[in-house]
C-alpha cells in the first residue's frame, strides 16, 4: 500500500519537474504565467504529500489544505490559455451565451449527480469535499469540450500550446471523475482502486503536457501575398468580425 502511494507521487513529481524545465527551455513561463505557477505549486504540493505519505492522518490534512489553492490556480491557468486564443471572440454575444450555457449545464449536472448519488464516505466533510471536486472536474471537462468545439468552428490553426494545457486538464477531470463514481457506488470498499484512478488521471494530464512541450511549436508558413492582397484579406476578416458583432460592414 505504501509503495503504491509513493509511486503515485514519485511519477507525477518526476513529470512535473520535466514540465517545468521544458517550460523554461521553450521560454513559455511568461506567455503562460499561471500554468507555470501551477507547475511550481504542484511540484511543492506533491513533495509535501510524499513526505507525509506514511502517515494517513497527516497526509489527509496536507492533501486537503493544499488542494483548494491547486484548484484555484488551475482555473486561472485554464482561463489564461482560453483567452490567449479566444479573447476577440469573447465580445460576441452568442459566444458568451454558448460558453456560459455549457458551464451552467455542467454545474447543474454535477449538483444533481451529487444529490442523487452521493459518495459513500465516513464523514460529511469528506463527502462535501469529494462532491466539490466532482463538480469542478465536470465543469473542466465541459470547458475542454467547448474549447475543442470553438477551435473547429472558427478554424483556428495556431493553438498548440494552449490546447495542450486545456486538454491536459480536461483529461485529468474526465478520468478523475471515474474515481468519484467508484466512491459513489462502492464507498471505501475499493479505496485503493479509486485512489489510483485519481493518480492516473493527473499522470495522463502530465503526459499530454510533456509530449506537447517536447515538440517544437507549429507555426503557419510565411505568406507570399502582396501588400494589396493582404489588405483585401484583412478587409474580409474585418467585415466578418463586424458582422458577428452586429455592426454594419
Amino acid at each position: 500500500m505504501r509503495i503504491l502511494n509513493v509511486l503515485a507521487l514519485v511519477i507525477p513529481i518526476t513529470l512535473q519537474i520535466c514540465i517545468m524545465v521544458l517550460l523554461l527551455k521553450r521560454r513559455l513561463q511568461r506567455r503562460f504565467a499561471w500554468f507555470f505557477f501551477y507547475t511550481i505549486y504542484s511540484l511543492f504540493e506533491l513533495i509535501a504529500r510524499l513526505a507525509v505519505s506514511g502517515n494517513y492522518g497527516m497526509y489527509f490534512k496536507v492533501y486537503w489544505s493544499t488542494e483548494p489553492m491547486d484548484e484555484c490556480i488551475m482555473v486561472l491557468a485554464l482561463r489564461e490559455s482560453f483567452l490567449s486564443i479566444f479573447w476577440p471572440e469573447t465580445r460576441l454575444r452568442w459566444f458568451r451565451w454558448v460558453f456560459w450555457g455549457g458551464i451552467g449545464v455542467g454545474l447543474v449536472y454535477s449538483c444533481w449527480e451529487a444529490w442523487a448519488l452521493p459518495p459513500r464516505m465516513p464523514s460529511r466533510l469528506m463527502w462535501l469535499a469529494i462532491d466539490f471536486e466532482f463538480g469542478l472536474n465536470t465543469v473542466v471537462s465541459i470547458f475542454g469540450l467547448l474549447y475543442g468545439g470553438f477551435i473547429r468552428l472558427f478554424g483556428i490553426l495556431e493553438h498548440q500550446r494552449a490546447s495542450a494545457i486545456i486538454f491536459g486538464f480536461t483529461a485529468n477531470g474526465l478520468i478523475a471523475n471515474l474515481g468519484w463514481i467508484t466512491r459513489s457506488f462502492f464507498g471505501t470498499r475499493f479505496k485503493l482502486f479509486s485512489g489510483l484512478i485519481v493518480a492516473m488521471a493527473y499522470i495522463v494530464g502530465e503526459i499530454i503536457w510533456t509530449r506537447d512541450l517536447l515538440r517544437p511549436e507549429w507555426k503557419l508558413p510565411e505568406s507570399n501575398l502582396t501588400l494589396e492582397e493582404m489588405t483585401a484579406v484583412m478587409a474580409r476578416y474585418v467585415a466578418l468580425l463586424q458582422r458577428y458583432l452586429g455592426r454594419e460592414a
